[in-house]
């Protein structure tokens, strides 16, 4: 698990001898030079050293330790949603606030989504900001009001990082609509936790990428902590003045500029000016006596448009206060008033919501029970009227509360002018249990409620996140909505119909428990896989959802999503007899697409219709192709040619009647290969290979019509190849066709033609290794960045899938005319070299066949045994940039539990489809799974996203554990039993009784098992109910192996917890269960034995062979089991002073992790339990795991703190651990399990040097140039840490040494000071020193989301910023001397910690960065 030079523990460490002199030495040396004037370094060097001489003689050999933490998958928890503008006028777009990023997706409905006929409407990704570095804690729209959508433009937006910085729209946009460098018509507002006031939008430059433009305003200094300024936050309807407002007592008032003003300020001819971007115009801070409950702008009368109203809802005692602000927008806060408060009837002591109606100053306040709308409010004291909230529906998950659930939050739809009716507010409420009411108010009717019925269902757990979506449609309205503890989604609102789900939100939080599982385990799918990678990996199990509609077990998967598309097509006996390949092709009769399928001695083309209603059928009666022999390549041309190449000859359809079809038959020859392209002037090329006798040869030709009839014209003679070919491809570059030839010689050919002549011989370039033959070929264009300048030009790389399983990837330098003795030097200083090794990868023991993605030039399909997935170069080719590989999941939005069948084969249909023809499944794959076919949709974001995979349960799951013994998941889930009043459920009825069954299940990890309903309960629980007290909860489980020296048994040990009859003095038991799996697989379970104790048991753990050691109270017990006897000795005992919440045994520690005292270390006695270690610090601790190679014990607690405690190897006289180093996380971690480091697929990149003679051969052997594996196994840890936060977080956690620690702290103070990095930063952070300071343990933290960032906005670009930059003056240790803050230094302190790390492989001056930001790369890079 450690990070470093691989020479153990003392070369990571030192001795304490030499570094606390050298830390006296640095201190003499400071003071004699004279820069004890530098205080914050000086100080921290005489800390260290203090720090040091303070050690007990025990603490001498204490390891340096740091910890590295990085953000694998993010919370789903969406905290609001907000239809918005912030891009441009006419993009209809909504933006989610999570807690911390910011999410921008484009509606696209309305009308059919081009590519899917399967939807009506879906969420395209356009552009992600999660740079703020602090939670947000609200969000609102300032600027024009939002009108109806308006048509939208043809193409999608993707963003290819997490952020704005390389995001990336279609060039098909109308430029007269869209202008770059545009204020939109609104700003999104946030507050965040580091009291800072943030106003962002988005825009467009000239590449037609997006881009966020943003500045922030300070909040005014607080009193207290717990006030916390910003979590409320109000704009006035007319975008006129802001409130930010605390929990009680404070609110600051603004003015705001108007759009027109902050376009005037921002846009300029040559861009926006950022520093001009501040739509604040004056502050008032103001105090309010009372707790504020609510806070909104209402709207002003007409004809009194200039005037603002404050209305904040306050409690004060026992009193709820409605509490006005007012004034005149044209005088400013100069004539701010507040007006006489007003008490509320105590019905409303605690509203719910606050609306502000449109007509008038009228307002709503939204109760439990009710809802009364106010009005008259500028006359003096409002009148109110009040009108009962029915509820039609009976609560959708009664187990869940005694009480009826409440309403959360509301929204207005938006509606076209002609279907507004005059004087009249539309509302849409919703409650947390997913029902939603329309409500009409009307302020001059009466009553001024008009109408007020339920509007539908959504069958989700709703909070605050629900809006309405405006998409054009003049009948209906679509209503979104995140899910709380429970997927979200998307409705329509059809009149007298239920509510018809469009599109899931995913959301798997909450996360109480996760379970790793073998991959290759007797039922994993994946054991099947022939790739070597993830056949070794470990899948995730997680707990996940409330309630029997949202429970499931989660399987963490992450990579990229290809999304089912309709049902599955059942093809039957048309895919029988074996199939080798398989290509799809568009229909000009606009029914569906064509599917031509290649058998060993047969083909058959199969035309898919569209329509769901209907089969595919056998296209047979196409007699002019040929359906008799195997295909080996097939396509369409720009004309919408079908083409079909057979070993025996060419033939091509016209899909239109009056021209003839083709049938080229080659002279005395047979094809073994063929290749097409379509070139700029919308002519298709083939490229085929002929055999004849003995020879092979290289023929290319185009496509045409001629009198009538579809001919294929030669273009140049037929060239003669070395070897016979084993794939081939070609590309077009500066007016050239070139050609790409690998063989069986393991060789890559490479011929070139200009547009109108035959082929000649370019370059070879050879594997050499007899089994490196490319079978198949993709050709990228991406960006190249040159190893020693920033030049960046486009290029093309060549990936090439070996029979072997590996994937090489080539650059291609297709302006190098010169051949191998070429002159001509390219961007990367490698002369005259036109196809140079940038990274090798394997992928599997099995060919790997590789094919471009038709809607992105920059990507590649790589197909090994059953695993699919993606290799792409982001921001080019260059040795710090290497292919991001993920992997496909392909999942079915109509099944959870939807698992991929056994792989047949894969094909893309191309995006780039003629006029005229059908754009049905356009760019989508095919994937056919036995005789099975399935469509899917490929997710367009290149981020690495979680795609998870649920088995759903029918109560909530508490535990999961995987037991190898009985390849399954062993899943302890609660379920409520309600018993309902006899009157019909009405409001202020309750549940009369709820009682809860706990319940366990063995599940399989590949099943798909479908929701059972409560009357099947007991087809999923095994547990007999004779076997729970009344009231009994259980509170976890734990497999157990006792054995008595011949026999091992099987057992499952339940820990529970009950109240006692006639008192609040809570039991536990423990319980004792033999699982039996009997010969189809089921399980059942045979109570053996159980412990009764006084108090609830709160953990338990195996100890040795038959042995347990539990925590009953604040007690520690532990006892032995005697199996022949089957009973237990009596316990030793040990008593705490707060309750175990979590205990784990290794070796002869017991280690014990504790409520509210931290973590203690005891061990077994002759007859009782001895305390050893304990913590030094109270902590209300959550997990912990042992590291027993570094002697550490890493803890977690509810604080949201990770410390790392170590443990001497005797104990000391305090009998404490001490602190090893200590990070503080956005949120608490309460689960912990440790996982073996993916490695970086074997790689070697040659272009980190500069050449002048050719590639040298990779053949596995040579160390020296191919030592990834070495250099990964000696510089990067093994294992790493999971851990997992209830939020639905998962964070990855690695220990680095030593030297690690001062690199990776030496360049994350950097980027904290890089605006384009961190552009939010604490101010305290940003000035501290860039020399690494280990004084204070938090300083041990590093934060790999930082230093993600650096990585995935411009590595190598920003390491050169960083280094040049002339910041702030700091103090850095060179030649164990304190310097100057200039370029030089900080490069060669750059290269002095680099050495720490590469002693056995120290990298030239010229490649040091290349060497770190390499090392860098794989060190952050995902374990699963």
């Amino acid at each position: 698990m450690l990070a470093g030079t691989g020479k153990g523990k003392k070369d990571a460490t030192g001795t304490e001898e030499q570094r606390g002199k050298g830390l006296q030495e640095e201190e003499e040396q400071a003071e004699t030079k004279g820069n004890h004037g530098a205080s914050g370094r000086y100080s921290r060097l005489k800390e260290e050293k203090q720090e040091i001489v303070d050690r007990t003689p025990a603490e001498q050999g204490r390891p340096v330790l740091g910890i590295l933490t990085r953000t694998l998958i993010r919370s789903p928890v969406i905290k609001s949603i907000i239809p918005a503008r912030i891009r441009h006028r006419s993009r209809n777009d909504v933006v989610l606030i999570y807690d911390d990023a910011v999410v921008i997706k484009e509606v696209l409905g309305g009308e059919r989504i081009e590519h899917d006929p399967f939807k009506d409407i879906s969420l395209e990704d356009v552009v992600e900001k999660r740079d703020f570095d602090s939670p947000i804690q609200a969000a609102r729209i300032l600027g024009l009001p939002r009108e109806p959508k308006v048509p939208r433009f043809p193409g999608k937006f993707w963003s290819q990082h997490t952020d704005s910085y390389t995001s990336q729209s279609p060039s098909e946009i109308k430029p007269e609509l869209l202008h770059e460098n545009e204020v939109p018509s609104q700003i999104l507002v946030l507050t965040l936790a580091s009291r800072n006031l943030l106003f962002l939008f988005a825009y467009h430059d000239v590449h037609e990428r997006v881009h966020f433009l943003s500045n922030t305003w300070p909040l005014p200094a607080q009193a207290e902590d717990v006030q916390e300024l910003g979590v409320h936050l109000a704009v006035d309807p007319k975008s006129r003045a802001m409130a930010v407002g605390a929990h009680e007592n404070r609110v600051v008032i603004y003015t705001l500029k108007s759009m027109e003003q902050i376009r005037k300020e921002v846009q300029r001819q040559n861009g926006l000016d950022a520093k001009n971007f501040m739509p604040i115009h004056e502050e008032q801070f103001t105090e309010v006596d009372g707790a504020i409950l609510k806070m909104e702008f209402l709207h002003p009368s007409k004809g009194d448009e200039h005037h603002v109203i404050l209305l904040l809802v306050v409690s004060k005692g026992q009193r709820t206060l409605l509490v006005r602000f007012e004034w005149d927008c044209r005088a400013g806060l100069s004539v701010f008033e507040r007006k006489p408060s007003q008490v509320l009837a105590n019905s409303e002591r605690l509203p719910l919501l606050l609306i502000p109606l449109t007509y008038g100053t009228s307002f709503a306040l939204v109760c439990e029970h009710q809802i009364t709308v106010y009005k008259d409010i500028l006359t003096g004291n409002a009148r109110g009227q009040t009108c009962q909230l029915e509820h039609y529906e009976p609560p959708e998950e009664p187990r869940s509360s005694k009480r009826l659930p409440i309403w959360t939050q509301w929204a207005r739809p938006m509606r076209p002018t002609k279907r507004r009716e005059p004087d009249i507010d539309n509302i849409y409420l919703c409650r947390e249990d997913g029902v939603v009411c329309y409500i009409d108010i009307k302020e001059t009717s009466h009553p001024m409620i008009s109408s007020n019925y339920s509007a539908g269902i959504l069958k989700a757990n709703l909070s605050s996140a629900f809006a309405t979506l405006d998409l054009g449609d003049e009948s209906n309205d679509v209503l979104i909505a995140a899910g709380e503890m429970g997927d979200g989604g998307m409705w329509y609102v059809k009149p007298r119909q239920p509510l018809e789900l469009v599109g899931t939100i995913r959301n798997w939080s909450p996360l109480r428990d996760i379970t790793t599982a073998q991959a290759n385990g007797p039922t994993s799918n994946l054991a099947r896989t022939d790739n070597q990678v993830w056949r070794k990996a470990k899948r995730l199990f997680a707990c996940s959802g409330r309630g029997p509609r949202h429970s499931a077990i989660t399987e963490i998967r992450i990579g990229t999503e290809a999304v089912k598309l309709g049902p599955t097509i059942e093809l039957g006996e048309l895919a029988d007899n074996g199939i080798l390949d398989l290509w799809a092709m568009p229909d000009r009769s606009d029914i569906g697409i064509y599917l031509m399928i290649a058998r060993p001695t047969e083909t058959e083309l199969i035309l898919l219709p569209s329509s769901i209603d209907q089969d595919p059928q056998a296209a047979s009666e196409v007699e002019e192709l040929n359906l008799n022999e195997r295909t080996i390549a097939a396509g369409s041309t720009a004309e919408g040619f079908l083409v079909q190449v057979t070993p025996s000859s060419v033939n091509a359809i016209a899909q239109e009647h009056g021209i003839l079809p083709l049938a080229w038959h080659p002279e005395e020859a047979s094809i073994t290969a063929a290749s097409f392209l379509t070139i700029p002037s919308r002519t298709t090329v083939l490229l085929i290979v002929l055999r004849r006798r003995n020879d092979f040869y290289l023929h290319h030709g185009h496509f045409g019509s001629q009198g009538g009839r579809i001919v294929f014209e030669a273009l140049g003679e037929p060239v003669r190849l070395p070897s016979e070919a084993s794939s081939v491809a070609l590309h077009w570059v500066e007016n050239r066709i070139i050609a790409f030839v690998g063989t069986l010689a393991a060789t890559l050919q490479t011929y070139t033609a200009s547009a109108g002549s035959g082929l000649s011989p370019y370059f070879e370039y050879s594997f050499d290794d007899p089994f490196s033959i490319c079978d198949s070929l993709a050709v990228l264009m991406t960006k190249i960045q040159a190893v020693a300048c920033e030049e960046v030009e486009d290029g093309q790389l060549v990936v090439c899938g070996l029979r072997n399983g590996t994937v090489r990837t080539l650059w291609f330098d297709g302006g190098n005319n010169g051949g191998s003795n070429g002159g001509e030097r390219n961007i990367f200083g490698t002369g005259g070299f036109p196809l140079l090794l940038c990274e090798s990868l394997i992928f599997g023991s099995i060919s790997v066949k590789v094919m471009t993605d038709t809607t992105r030039s920059s990507r590649a399909f790589a197909v090994c045994g059953q695993t699919v997935c993606t290799l792409e170069y982001l921001g080019g080719a260059s040795p710090t940039n290497p292919a991001t590989i993920n992997k496909l999941w392909l999942t079915d939005p109509n099944s959870q539990a939807f698992q991929q069948g056994p792989l047949t084969c894969v094909a893309q249909a191309s995006s780039n489809i003629p006029q005229g023809y059908s754009k049905f499944a356009a760019g989508s794959l095919f994937y056919l799974t036995g005789s099975s076919l399935v469509l899917a949709d490929v997710s367009s974001s290149p981020n690495l996203e979680m795609v998870p995979r649920r088995l759903p349960l029918i109560g909530t799951p508490t535990t999961v554990l995987y037991s190898e013994r009985l390849g399954k998941l062993i899943v302890m889930y609660d379920t409520t039993e309600v018993h309902y009043p006899g009157t019909p459920l009405r409001r202020g009825i309750a549940v009369r009784h709820r009682a809860p069954q706990p319940a366990i299940a063995f599940v399989e990890p590949d099943a798909e098992p479908t929701r059972l309903d409560q009357d099947e309960e007991d087809g999923l629980n095994v547990l007999d109910a004779t076997c729970v007290l009344p009231g009994e909860k259980f509170l976890g489980l734990m497999e157990w192996f006792p054995t008595d020296g011949t026999k091992q048994y099987h057992m499952l040990v339940v820990h529970t917890a009950a109240g006692q009859a006639g008192s609040q003095i809570a039991i536990g038991r423990l319980l004792f269960f033999s699982p039996v799996l009997n010969a189809v697989g089921d399980v059942t379970l045979r109570q053996k034995i159980d412990l009764d104790h006084k108090a609830k048991i709160c953990a338990v753990a195996h100890y040795g062979e038959s042995s347990l050691v539990y925590g009953c109270g604040n007690d520690i017990f532990f006892r032995f089991l005697h199996l022949e006897h089957k009973k237990f000795k009596q316990p030793m005992k040990l008593t705490l002073r707060s309750p175990a919440v979590h205990i784990s045994v290794q070796g002869l520690n017991i280690h014990v992790s504790t409520e509210s005292h931290g973590h203690h270390v005891l061990s077994v006695g002759e007859d009782n339990l001895v305390p050893r270690w304990a913590d030094r610090t109270s902590r209300s601790s959550a997990y912990h795991l042992v590291a027993p190679e570094q002697s550490l014990i890493i803890t977690t607690d509810l604080e949201c703190r990770i410390a790392g405690l170590w443990q001497p190897p005797q104990p000391q006289l305090d009998r404490t651990t001490p602190l090893i180093f200590e990070a503080f996380l956005p949120r608490p971690i309460t689960k912990l399990c440790r996982v073996r480091r993916q490695k970086r697929l074997f790689q070697v990149n040659q272009l980190e040097r500069q050449i002048s003679s050719p590639p040298s051969p990779i053949d596995g052997k040579n160390e020296k140039e191919n030592g990834d594996v070495a250099w990964e196994e000696r510089y990067l840890p093994k294992e790493c840490m999971l851990g997992t936060s209830e939020d639905g977080t998962v964070y990855q956690l690695s220990l680095v040494d030593e030297a690690s620690w001062r690199l990776l702290a030496f360049i994350q103070n950097m980027a904290m000071r890089e605006p384009q990095i961190c552009p939010y930063p604490n101010p305290r952070l940003r000035d501290r020193d860039l020399e690494p300071s280990m004084a204070r343990k938090q300083d041990m933290h590093i934060d790999g989301d930082i230093l993600i960032r650096f990585l995935e906005r411009g590595s190598r670009t920003l390491l050169i910023k960083m280094l040049a930059v002339q910041g702030p003056r700091t103090r850095m240790l060179l030649d164990e001397m304190l310097v100057e803050n200039r370029t030089e230094d900080r490069c060669r302190r750059l290269r002095a910690l680099a050495t720490e790390i590469f002693k056995d492989d120290v990298p030239s001056h010229e490649e040091t960065g290349e060497s770190v930001l390499r090392w860098l790369r794989s060190l952050l890079m995902p374990a699963i």
